[in-house]
C-alpha cells in the first residue's frame, strides 16, 4: 500500500529508508535543504511522522511498502539521486547492496562495524556511484571534525581525540544513580559498553575493553565530565589516522561523573545479561524529554592544538540526539545528490588517480558540509 503526494519534478529526489524517530528528522532536514523526499517504511503509521515535516504536495512522497516492493518503487518509479538508510543495522546491508547494484548513491548511519565493513567491501567491487557508511553523530560528525582539525594544523599530527556525550539536560543526581537518561537505542548503548574498542597507540592498532581509559575532561560547554572508551564511534578514522602517521587516536563517550563505575560494576562484576541491563536503564533512567549533545574533537601537532566543541540542545521539534545525528548525514547526502563526489580525481602532470567510491571522512569538503549544517540549525 502506498501513500503519495503530487511530485515536483523540478526538485532532485532523496530517498529515506525507515521513517521512525531518526528517519523523521532526516526527512525534515532533506526537505529543508531543498530536496524532494521519498519516505519508505514497512509501517503505514510512519506516514504521520513523515507528513508532519514534509507536508506540501511539492515536497515529498511516502510509501508504506514491504522490503520486496521497495526495489520496484525506487528502480521503476522514483530513481532518487541518493538513498539514506536510517534502518537498524541488521536491515542495512541488504538495502545497501541493492542500492550499489542499482547504481544509486548511498549512505547510512552505521551501527555495527562488521556490517559497515561488509557494505564497503561489496562496494569496492560493485559500486558505480559513491557510497558512505557510518555517517551520523559518532561515527559521523565528530570524525569529520577530527579530519578538519588535521587539515588545519598543516603538518604532522601526533594525537587525535574524539569525544561525544548524549545526556539528559539536567545535573540532579537524585534523578537516578546512573545520572543518565535514554536518548537513543538502549541495545546500541549496551553494545558500546560491552564491546572491545580499537584505538591507535604509539602508531600501532590496539584492542582495549569498553569502559576503560577513564579520565576527567573539562569543556567550555559542560564543565567537568568523565570520558571512557566505547566501541563504534571511531569507525574507520583509526586506520585513516594511522595511514596519515598519527601516533595516538581514540574515541570516548562523555558522561556525568560516576556513571562509568556503576555501569562497569553491573556489566563486569555482576555479569548481568542484556535483558536485565535494558530493564535497569529503561525503568531506572527512562527516556528523557530534554537532552543535550556535546561534541569534542581535538588534534595536536607538537605544541600546537586544534580543538572544537559543539553543544546541541533539544527543542520543540526534535531531541538533541535527533538533530546531532540526522543533520550531519543529511548535510553530506545533499552533497552526494549534487554529484560532488562522483568524479573525485587527483590530477597529475600526465595522469590522474581516481579515488575509491567508498567515501571517507577526509573526503568531505568541510566548508560545504558546514554550510548545509548551518542551514539546518537555523530556525
Amino acid at each position: 500500500m502506498a501513500y503519495f503526494f503530487e511530485m515536483n519534478p523540478k526538485k532532485k529526489k532523496v530517498a529515506v529508508f525507515g521513517v521512525e524517530k531518526m528517519g523523521t528528522a532526516i526527512s525534515y532536514a532533506i526537505s529543508k535543504l531543498g530536496y524532494y523526499v521519498i519516505g519508505l517504511d514497512t509501517n503505514p503509521d510512519a506516514a504521520h511522522n513523515f507528513r508532519k515535516y514534509v507536508k506540501s504536495g511539492n515536497d515529498g512522497t511516502f510509501y508504506a511498502c514491504s522490503q520486496r516492493d521497495y526495489k520496484e518503487i525506487l528502480s521503476k518509479f522514483e530513481n532518487p539521486e541518493v538513498v539514506i538508510s536510517s534502518l537498524p543495522y541488521h536491515q542495512t546491508q541488504s538495502v545497501a547492496e541493492f542500492c550499489i547494484d542499482s547504481g544509486f548513491r548511498y549512505c547510512d548511519l552505521g551501527g555495527r562495524g562488521d556490517v559497515s565493513e561488509n557494505i564497503n567491501d561489496y562496494a569496492k567491487d560493485h559500486a558505480e556511484k559513491p557510497i558512505m557508511t557510518d555517517l551520523g553523530l559518532a561515527p559521523g560528525w565528530v570524525n569529520i571534525l577530527a579530519e578538519e582539525g588535521c587539515r588545519q594544523l598543516h603538518g604532522q599530527v601526533d594525537d587525535v581525540r574524539m569525544m561525544v556525550g548524549g545526556l539528559p539536560d539536567y545535573l540532579d543526581s537524585s534523578q537516578n544513580p546512573l545520572r543518565y537518561g535514554i536518548t537513543w537505542s538502549v541495545d546500541g548503548l549496551i553494545n558500546e559498553y560491552r564491546d572491545d574498542c580499537i584505538i591507535l597507540q604509539n602508531g600501532e592498532l590496539k584492542t582495549v575493553k569498553g569502559m576503560e581509559g577513564l579520565e576527567e575532561v573539562e569543556g567550555k560547554n559542560f564543565g567537568v565530565m568523565e570520558a571512557f572508551y566505547t566501541s563504534g564511534g571511531a569507525s574507520h578514522s583509526i586506520r585513516s589516522m594511522q595511514n596519515r602517521g598519527v601516533k595516538n587516536c581514540s574515541y570516548k563517550t562523555l558522561r556525568y561523573k560516576g556513571h562509568r563505575d556503576i555501569v562497569r560494576f553491573l556489566i563486569r562484576d555482576c555479569e548481568l545479561d542484556d535483558k536485565t541491563l535494558i530493564d535497569i536503564f529503561t525503568k531506572g533512567c527512562g527516556f528523557v524529554d530534554r537532552d543535550e549533545v556535546f561534541i569534542v574533537a581535538e588534534a595536536q601537532s607538537g605544541d600546537k592544538t586544534w580543538r572544537q566543541e559543539k553543544a546541541i540542545k533539544s527543542d520543540e521539534q526534535f531531541s538533541a540526539m535527533q538533530k546531532a545525528t540526522a543533520f550531519p548525514i543529511s548535510a553530506v547526502a545533499a552533497l552526494m545528490a549534487e554529484g560532488v563526489f562522483d568524479s573525485k580525481k587527483d590530477q597529475h602532470r600526465d595522469y590522474y588517480t581516481e579515488y575509491s567510491k567508498n567515501l571517507s571522512y577526509a573526503d568531505i569538503p568541510f566548508d560545504k558540509f558546514n554550510k548545509n549544517l548551518n542551514i539546518l540549525f537555523t530556525d
